[in-house]
């Protein structure tokens, strides 16, 4: 009876428990911070991403989730390419091999663990994230050597900031980053020990939350290398008047002086200088310049640093102080100390 009001009083947290992904801000709730997605993509269940909830993930789904946190088996899910819900808008732009700060806020701490992963998607852009891509890009945390996070319990229900490492050899134009939380206090048995408890056993209540972001390479910009375009170089030739006068000359003057004979003076005819090319033309070459390509300024929270640039209503802005952004500090005349117009 007791393990029964046990079990009874987990499943009770578990329904009252959620959580979502603040930075980068998920696409379920970009809502929050996004005035551009509030027409489209306002969702008063963001925070219960939670793959339809534990029982359907394990005894429908086998344990599958939707890649952000959305039933497997939705025909069309709501925040996936295709999905009603669905922008696919930039959200965060970090820097290739950056240290970043990942920001999840709880309504209720279920103990457990998160990860983190990361899926390029520049190879093919006409297609969302898997989970078999996600799966591969799983990010370690920083100063550990593990890619689960476990200090949970410590922080309670509040934000909870997460320092993640990316990939040094990573940097797209589009890639998606995906939050899992892997909860702890589900009833379960531990299939090695043979015991059970809250959080023993692999069916436990799983959160997700997925984001798309930008991450610039260690170039200024993108784009191809240059192509060198190198034209052809024709020479003609042809006998010049000059030429042509010099030998006439030189002829006559040897018959005048040497007195030839009839043999020598058809041998004296045969006598030409050399050609002297009437037009030559030189190789040039054509190099086209790469263009470079400004990130466009975001309001989410990003740290731009002194020297920074970026475009926003059309025009470029250089950062003159080192700030993090947010709604209202739009470059402009009225953020004169945060940034300049330069174009």
């Amino acid at each position: 009876m007791l393990k029964l009001l046990v079990f009874f009083f987990f499943c009770l947290i578990s329904i009252n428990g959620h959580g979502y992904l603040l930075e980068p801000i998920a696409r379920s709730s970009a809502w929050l911070v996004d005035s551009s997605f509030k027409d489209c993509c306002t969702y008063e269940g963001h925070m219960e991403m939670f793959c339809g909830g534990v029982g359907h993930q394990w005894n429908t789904n086998g344990g599958k989730c939707g890649i952000c946190g959305e039933p497997y088996d939705r025909a069309v899910k709501l925040f996936e390419k295709g999905g009603r819900k669905y922008l696919g808008k930039i959200v965060q732009t970090y820097k290739q091999g950056q240290q970043i700060d990942v920001k999840i806020k709880l309504s209720a701490n279920h103990q457990g663990y998160f990860e983190f992963r990361l899926c390029n998607l520049d190879t093919d852009p006409n297609s969302d994230a898997t989970q078999e891509c996600l799966d591969r890009g799983l990010l370690t945390v920083i100063d550990t050597n593990s890619t689960k996070y476990r200090d949970i319990t410590k922080h309670g229900s509040e934000m909870i900031t997460v320092h993640i490492q990316l990939p040094p050899n990573i940097a797209c134009q589009h890639c998606v980053f995906q939050w899992k939380y892997t909860t702890g206090n589900n009833w379960g048995r531990d299939p090695t020990t043979n015991k059970s408890g809250p959080g023993l056993g692999r069916e436990n209540e799983t959160f997700m939350g997925c984001s798309d972001i930008t991450i610039i390479g260690h170039t200024t910009t993108t784009t191809r290398p240059p192509k060198i375009i190198i034209s052809r170089t024709t020479i003609g030739t042809k006998k010049s008047t000059i030429s042509e006068a010099v030998n006439h000359w030189l002829i006559q003057t040897l018959t005048n002086w040497i007195k030839p004979t009839t043999k020598q003076r058809l041998i004296l005819s045969t006598i030409t200088l050399p050609t002297i090319p009437s037009t030559i033309t030189t190789t040039t070459t054509t190099t086209s310049r790469p263009s470079v390509r400004l990130p466009l300024w975001s309001a989410l929270l990003v740290a731009y640093e002194k020297g920074n640039e970026v475009l926003y209503n059309g025009m470029k802005y250089r950062c003159v102080t080192s700030h993090r952004s947010y709604a209202g500090a739009e470059p402009g005349l009225l953020t004169w100390a945060l940034w300049r117009k330069i174009g």
